[in-house]
């Protein structure tokens, strides 16, 4: 019987989503060893893919199909795997700032890091993000508290040599000059890749990422999405044992948000090597639908911080976010029996109600009395209901 990997990879090339597959098969072709015709094979699909026209899309079927033939009898293992040991264990950490008009303080909290595991920290901006994450990538110290790096042998060796394996992607990427390629060798050269190796590290993250394309472009020439995309090739290439991201889905599409959010979940669970990552971010739908973990923090308190899919399990309220043609005393006089409480978001209204109204009933009842909806979410379980003021 198929293993589970390459059941999901046939599923791919039959349901011709050939983006995932091709990045799929790339992991592999670094996670396992693969006789140099199945590589090279992977690489000319990957290849065709980024630069396929409307003329050529047909003939990526076939290339999918034979790709699928050609690794159905490597024993992958694939496990998902999660490492029970902490790459990261900080208790007690707080960051007080007393310059300015505002003091401000991050009050204390703890915070368990593990590998294959994606952690996202969200709540408005000036909130303490972005603080949290700097003391947790060793760039700013706590006041309080103490941080240990149980996986990375910091009992064993110095500061310097634990830190060089975090990895801190800024929301501001800094400047840098010449080719995309000629920084992408010289930052490999200095993380100790040299020769055949360099060239083959390279190549790989520059198919990967989809950024062969552009290995001769400057910064001037490159989006913002692709100045971050080149951030994180450097990055993966190095194989940090943690990555931290500040804000990284602020300056991208819609389309290119999932794509990047896709590649982390990726290189967090990779079977040979996995990571921690952490991201900061206000794009909290998104988010949540990768994190394993969520620490969301409004003024400087924690709210809450813990396993993603246990938030609001012993809630006794459903809480929806809605747009429509309606009134705020229209909702209040339909779901007058229940004890119902409004919120104007701005461009939404969230209703929070009783936990017997689930999302069939909430919207049959609107639909029944002749309300209009443009938009709904079900936020009962998400923390987005934190944002709201009042909550």
């Amino acid at each position: 019987m198929a293993s589970t990997l390459h059941q999901e990879l046939t599923t791919l090339a039959e349901q011709g989503d050939y983006s995932q597959l091709s990045r799929k098969l790339l992991d592999l072709s670094v996670e396992y060893t693969l006789e140099p015709s199945t590589e090279q094979q992977i690489y000319a699909f990957r290849k065709a893919y980024l630069y396929a026209t409307e003329a050529s899309k047909p003939s990526l079927e076939d290339g999918a199909r034979n790709l699928v033939t050609a690794v159905k009898n490597i024993p992958f293992s694939y496990s998902n795997r999660t490492d029970a040991l902490l790459v990261c264990d900080a208790k007690n950490i707080s960051k007080r700032f007393l310059n300015g008009r505002s003091p401000f303080m991050l009050r204390p909290l703890d915070v368990q890091l593990k590998f294959g595991e994606i952690t996202g920290i969200v709540g408005e901006n000036g909130n303490g993000k972005t603080t949290l994450l700097r003391i947790l990538a060793g760039e700013l110290s706590s006041d309080s508290g103490n941080i240990t790096y149980p996986a990375l042998n910091a009992d064993d060796t110095g500061w310097y040599d634990v830190k060089s394996q975090f990895a801190f992607i800024p929301q501001r990427i800094p400047r840098w000059y010449g080719s995309l390629l000629d920084n992408l060798r010289f930052f490999a050269s200095i993380h100790g890749l040299q020769s055949a190796e360099n060239t083959k590290q390279i190549e790989y993250i520059l198919f990967r990422l989809g950024l062969d394309k552009f290995r001769d472009l400057k910064w001037s020439e490159l989006s913002s999405g692709y100045r971050l995309r080149f951030e994180l090739a450097k990055t993966i290439m190095r194989r940090p044992k943690l990555i931290l991201l500040d804000e990284p889905l602020a300056n991208l599409d819609i389309n290119a948000q999932q794509l990047f959010l896709q590649d982390l979940t990726f290189f967090a669970r990779s079977e040979k090597h996995p990571l921690s990552i952490v991201l900061s971010s206000q794009q909290l739908h998104e988010v949540e639908s990768i994190a394993n973990n969520i620490i969301f923090i409004k003024q400087g308190e924690t709210i809450y911080n813990g396993n993603q899919t246990e938030f609001a399990t012993g809630r006794v309220t459903n809480t929806f976010e809605v747009t429509g043609s309606f009134t705020r005393e229209q909702l209040q006089l339909i779901f007058k029996d229940y004890s119902v409480k409004i919120e104007d978001a701005g461009t939404t209204t969230v209703v929070t109600v009783n936990k017997e109204i689930n999302n069939d009933i909430f919207l049959q009842t609107l639909l029944s009395n002749k309300i209009s909806v443009s938009y709904f979410r079900d936020i009962s379980t998400s923390t987005r209901k934190l944002f709201h003021k009042d909550i």
